[in-house]
């Protein structure tokens, strides 16, 4: 083989591909409504839903780098003491990460790695609203985002692993604004936690 093939080889074998999906927390924020000048609502929401999908690239036994985007959703559970349920509101939440990761990938000698990871990136977030007595609305917008995780995977075939792991994921203040009640909302940083079980094909 020449030289430029079993480089070409060497990249190729370095890569690997995950997927993952779990159950998602995000801890209250603080909202503010243009509407409402001055009042600032402590805001919980719902658990969610979290699913990735990762392309790495192993720079060593140790190092990796990787690229990772999916989906994490959930609703509003509470406005300040007004369930949303109650009043027949529903306010969802839908987040895009797109986030460039750097991994330590602790050496064992046997099938267990335990991993740590710093990402960051941004988040394009979505909202919708619906109410009884507003029309549907929806907004969209971009913010910076930032993720530490940890894990740890076993390693199933020579190609194939399986593992688990936490996700912390924060952003900065999103504002989003709803068009159908004139109304400009921020939230202050989300910050989301979730718990992941994970499936890796090495190349």
């Amino acid at each position: 083989m020449s030289a430029t093939g079993a480089s070409a080889s060497d990249w190729v074998n370095s890569l690997y591909l995950s997927i993952d999906g779990g159950g998602v927390f995000q801890q209250d924020v603080t909202m503010t409504e243009t509407a409402l000048p001055g009042v600032r609502e402590n805001t919980t929401f719902n658990p969610g839903a979290r699913g990735d999908f990762i392309v790495g690239y192993n720079l060593d036994k140790s190092w990796a780098v990787e690229l990772e985007s999916g989906v994490i959703c959930n609703s509003i559970d509470k406005i300040g003491a007004v369930s949303l349920d109650s009043a027949g509101v529903d306010f969802d939440f839908c987040s895009v990460p797109i986030l460039a990761n750097v991994i330590y990938k602790v050496p064992t000698g046997n099938a267990w790695t335990p991993y740590f990871g710093v990402g960051a990136g941004g988040v394009v977030g979505r909202t919708d609203y619906q109410s009884p007595w507003a029309s549907h609305c929806s907004d969209t917008t971009l913010t910076f985002a930032y993720q530490a995780k940890a894990g740890v995977d076993y390693a199933l075939t020579k190609n194939a692993s399986f593992g688990i792991a936490y996700k912390f994921l924060g952003t900065f203040d999103q504002r989003y604004y709803l068009s159908t009640l004139h109304d400009h909302i921020k939230l202050d940083g989300i910050y989301t936690h979730a718990v992941v079980a994970s499936f890796t094909w090495n190349f």
